[in-house]
């Protein structure tokens, strides 16, 4: 399968049980690149969004569809600046996941999508809303597995299959990716129908293309 490049240059609705705090093994299962956002302070500037999606296998949640009740792995959503600059969100991230720092060149070659399918361990942490009225589940990092759970999944490699397809959406996409984008829930939707158009940069002659496999073995 192949997914388009996305690389970063140098909630209203029902509550569900929260993801409990604490560490998770988790799989990155999609990535929806939606574009620049405005920002909600004019004293910011506007960003280039991405976000990621992870299931967290151990932990079973249910919902209901059309009239069906459904049984399946809790999903978790991070967003992200799409920058790899040295000081940005994503690339402390990435390399945290990794268990060793990029290089500037390497985090500016580094496509997302070699990531999907990949497994890791992820920090949840639980943050009060502004009001005090509701708590969310955030996610405050990643990191490789541990020897055990590497042995758990050579011994039972189902344990690292996702429930669903890996799935990578970008706005850049030429042409336009129109059957990603009717899969993407209402609310990224409208993320992509309202960002902000950009003209892309011309990309380097001989670009690389760095991702994610490198020595890890999951």
């Amino acid at each position: 399968m192949t997914f388009p490049s996305i690389k970063g240059s140098v909630k209203g609705g029902k509550d569900f049980e929260l993801v409990p705090p604490g560490v998770h093994f988790a799989i990155l299962t999609k990535i929806v690149h939606v574009g620049v956002q405005a920002a909600y302070n004019p004293k910011y500037p506007d960003k280039d969004e991405v976000w990621l999606e992870f299931e967290i296998p151990d932990v079973r949640v249910k919902w209901t569809k059309n009239g069906e009740e459904k049984e399946g792995p809790a999903i978790m959503r991070q967003k992200f600046a799409l920058s790899m600059h040295e000081k940005s969100n994503l690339r402390p991230f990435i390399e945290g996941w990794r268990g060793k720092p990029l290089t500037d060149e390497e985090a500016g070659e580094f496509e997302l999508p070699t990531m999907l399918g990949k497994v890791c361990q992820l920090s949840v942490v639980h943050k009060p809303s502004s009001d005090g009225k509701k708590t969310y589940a955030n996610i405050s990092g990643a990191f490789g597995i541990i020897k055990e759970q590497r042995d758990a999944i050579v011994a039972n490699p189902a344990r690292a299959k996702p429930s669903t397809d890996l799935f990578a959406f970008s706005v850049n996409s030429d042409p336009f990716d129109q059957a990603g984008y009717e899969q993407l829930p209402e609310w990224q939707r409208k993320l992509v129908d309202q960002r902000i158009i950009v003209q892309p940069k011309a990309e380097s002659a001989g670009a690389g293309t760095a991702d994610f496999d490198d020595d890890i073995p999951f």
